[in-house]
């Protein structure tokens, strides 16, 4: 193998290594390994061993700098940017508190419950409540509404 092929088989190497760190997949930098050690096999196999050492050098100094090229597009790209600060998971629940309903399904203890044409899912204080039973509002806390029937 001429030596011309071989700097365009390393060099293609590379940039199967480099394309790697932008789309993920595994198989693209496996296959620029192979073709990056492949290449500096033949250059020392041919007798270029200052080509070979050319690569190796190249190599070398190659993985730092694609560790922080990764680094850097995998923290732009993975890193939360939104603030979760004021965010509710179930907000609007407390304006149940007191209210009357009826239970929709059976409360084994939890189950769901209509409040005004809103449906809820509500828990029981350990009783199990019938379907179609009147319940009453005694607690809520965050997302949890607690029943008794009525």
């Amino acid at each position: 193998m001429s030596q011309s092929q071989l700097i365009i088989l390393f060099a293609f190497g590379l940039l199967a290594v480099f394309a790697e760190i932008l789309i993920p997949g595994m198989i693209v930098g496996i296959l620029g390994t192979i073709c990056v050690i492949a290449s500096i096999y033949m250059a020392y196999d041919t007798g270029a061993r200052g080509l070979g050492n050319i690569f190796i050098l190249i190599s070398i100094l190659s993985v730092p700098l694609f560790v922080f090229l990764w680094y850097r597009l995998a923290s732009r790209t993975f890193a939360i940017t939104a603030s979760e600060e004021g965010f509710t998971s179930a907000g609007g629940l407390e304006d149940l508190l007191g209210k009357e309903g009826v239970a929709i399904t059976m409360l084994r203890p939890s189950g769901v419950a209509n409040f005004n044409g809103r449906r809820v899912d509500v828990i029981s204080k350990g009783e199990m409540v019938s379907k179609n039973a009147r319940i009453k509002v005694i607690e809520v806390r965050g997302n949890k509404v607690v029943v008794k029937p009525i």
